[in-house]
């Protein structure tokens, strides 16, 4: 009988030694995954030339609350991108500002514009300047958050402009799943928001 208890309570001292070191390992990346939204041709036929500027006063992602649950995070995204109704696909290893680069020239390819990423006298220039982007823990409630402004602009001249910001949040259970989802869901819901061609009607193009 006594070796039956031993072997019990050893047995749960693995558990709850493994459930800790599972919960406490090395985060390599976060993963975030994209849906683009229902496909649209309003812009067919335009062009535009894309450039990201990460503005950001902090340049990292994870707030103290987040840093002390996800240590060992590198900084980089997994990015996983969908369309409107299809299966995500994995598409690689990115640094934020990469990361929006991509997301964002699929964005605009899905509302039937060309990307260009080179200046081009004469077409219109959306300039991305992301301003805020983290997530934290506070409590027991993850919590992402992200702002930017779009700024369309032809041959250097200012012509419209769009800003964003929200959060998402959800809360903290086993693992570092419900991390991934807020990140993932403010990215998502913020770039969707983007009213691309509403900048391009504001200004008659």
């Amino acid at each position: 009988m006594r070796r039956i208890k031993r072997v019990f309570f050893e047995s749960l001292v693995f558990l709850s030694v493994a459930g800790f070191t599972a919960s406490c390992a090395s985060i390599p990346e976060l993963q975030i995954d994209y849906r683009l939204p229902p496909r649209s041709d309003r812009l067919r036929d335009k062009k535009v030339v894309l450039k990201i500027v990460d503005a950001r006063k902090n340049k990292g992602i994870l707030n103290p609350g987040a840093r002390k649950k996800l240590e060992g995070f590198s900084g980089n995204f997994s990015l996983s991108v969908a369309g409107y109704k299809g299966k995500g696909v994995t598409i690689g290893i990115f640094q934020v500002k990469s990361m929006i680069r991509e997301v964002l020239k699929r964005r605009l390819e899905n509302l039937g514009l060309t990307v260009l990423f080179n200046k081009s006298h004469g077409v219109p220039q959306l300039l991305f300047v992301l301003k805020e982007f983290f997530l934290d823990l506070e409590g027991e409630r993850w919590v992402a958050k992200m702002s930017y402004e779009a700024r369309l602009l032809r041959d250097g001249g200012f012509m419209a402009s769009q800003e964003l910001n929200g959060q998402a949040e959800r809360y903290e259970l086993v693992g570092r799943e419900e991390a991934d989802v807020a990140v993932g869901e403010i990215f998502t819901d913020l770039v969707n928001r983007l009213d691309v061609a509403g900048l391009f009607q504001k200004v008659g193009l």
